[in-house]
């Protein structure tokens, strides 16, 4: 090789090391700053929530539908006897479901369906589900609790909660009503049902207290009904009138279901679905009740009455004492059936947690994808832009070295 071609030999060199070294500052700069594309592949796909369907087979001898979520029970509610259930002791909080708890404290008080009471401000503030009170117009209490119980609307159950003598009042009352029908794993914190760490109940309790329910001939009356007319008033604000509208029975139960008696649903984010059903044919009540349901809570309550009503001689997992078999000293918890939680904690299971074996494993997952707290991509990234470095201080040297060649010709 001459001495004239070595430096465009060398030259040319110099451009291949330059452009190999922009090439993977480049490539390099995209892993380094660019996280969300580097890591896009590695990125799990999200679990998409279970649906619960209506089991093909509900007949005699299938086995019993599995609704989605913390606890469940279907039994007779005459006997108490379960035919299938799952964590019946489990403290969760009862959304509207509270409601039932509620009414049959109260009605006690509010003895006079044509009582009136007047709405507040505070009623119509409240959260949730409402009716729509108006402040300074009155209502009768039996207005107010066909609006609790068919509407679910807290604004009544606050109403009805000041007109017992205020919340607090109410309150207390609920728990002794609790108290009394032997539903130990139950308290009450507000009228309403909406979440408060402190007030939770268990399938087995709902059991107790949808036999209570049904023993009250006057709120059976009212949980009976499809529709019912909410009247019309004065907005004492800007003095216009407005008028009267139907409103419906939001547990759909009645009319909708063979021998359908209702009861009650409930929803917040929190507690998620809960339920209690009845249903009675050729004088045979079964009763279905559900807390945290992930999803279609009445279809699964539905589905639970339909499968047990079809079942000729029905397996008894264990007998909850209800009615006048509650004495002080049954204890419920005390079963040993696999039907029964074992959890005991004092408050409520309000919204979801991670089980320890998930955090275990997620820690696990995470720890082998990271070293020192750096990813491999950003370890891949570092490494690409150093090789990049190195090969621009060669191609440098290279360059300062055919400069002093030159000059010393």
């Amino acid at each position: 090789m001459t001495a004239a071609a070595r430096p465009r030999s060398l030259g040319a060199g110099v451009r291949l090391i330059l452009g190999a070294a922009l090439a993977l500052l480049l490539v390099g700069a995209q892993l380094a700053f660019a996280p969300g594309a580097a890591h896009a592949h590695a990125k799990p796909e999200e679990k998409q929530e279970k649906v619960y369907e209506t089991p093909a087979d509900l007949g005699d001898g299938a086995k019993p539908p599995q609704p989605l979520g913390t606890a469940w029970l279907v039994g007779d509610l005459d006997t108490g006897e379960l035919q299938a259930a799952h964590d019946i002791d489990k403290k969760h909080a009862p959304a509207s479901t509270i409601k039932l708890l509620t009414a049959l404290a109260l009605v006690e008080v509010l003895d006079d369906p044509k009582q009136k009471v007047e709405a507040k401000f505070e009623d119509m503030e409240i959260d949730g589900t409402k009716v729509g009170l108006m402040q300074k117009n009155e209502y009768t209490v039996d207005l107010l609790f066909h609006a609790m119980l068919m509407s679910s609307a807290n604004d009544a159950a606050n109403a009805l909660g000041r007109a017992a003598g205020g919340q607090e009042k109410a309150v207390a009352l609920m728990n002794k009503k609790a108290e009394e029908l032997g539903m130990t794993n139950t308290h009450a914190a507000n009228t309403s049902g909406l979440d408060d760490k402190d007030q939770y109940t268990t399938v087995s309790d709902m059991m107790k207290l949808a036999w209570a329910v049904c023993e009250d001939d006057y709120l059976m009356s009212v949980i009976g009904t499809e529709t019912y007319k909410f009247p019309g008033g004065n907005n004492p604000v800007t003095k216009a009138k407005f008028k009267g509208y139907p409103i419906q029975n939001h547990t759909k139960i009645v009319g909708q279901v063979d021998g359908g008696l209702g009861l009650k649903n409930g929803f917040t984010r929190q507690a998620k679905g809960a339920y209690i059903a009845v249903a009675e044919r050729d004088g045979h009540r079964v009763v279905a009740t559900m807390l945290g349901i992930d999803n279609n809570s009445r279809q699964a309550a539905v589905d639970l009455l339909e499968w047990d009503f079809a079942q000729n001689d029905p397996e008894s997992l264990q007998t909850i004492p209800i009615g006048e078999k509650v004495t002080p000293s049954a204890d419920p918890t005390s079963s040993e059936s696999d039907a029964s939680g074992a959890d005991a904690d004092d408050r409520a299971s309000v919204g979801t947690e991670m089980d320890s074996s998930d955090r275990a494993e997620a820690s696990e997952s995470k720890s082998s994808a990271m070293t020192l707290g750096v990813s491999n991509e950003k370890l891949l990234s570092a490494g690409m832009l150093a090789v990049a470095a190195a090969l621009l201080v060669a191609a440098l040297i290279i360059v300062l070295r055919l400069r002093r060649g030159t000059s010393s010709r």
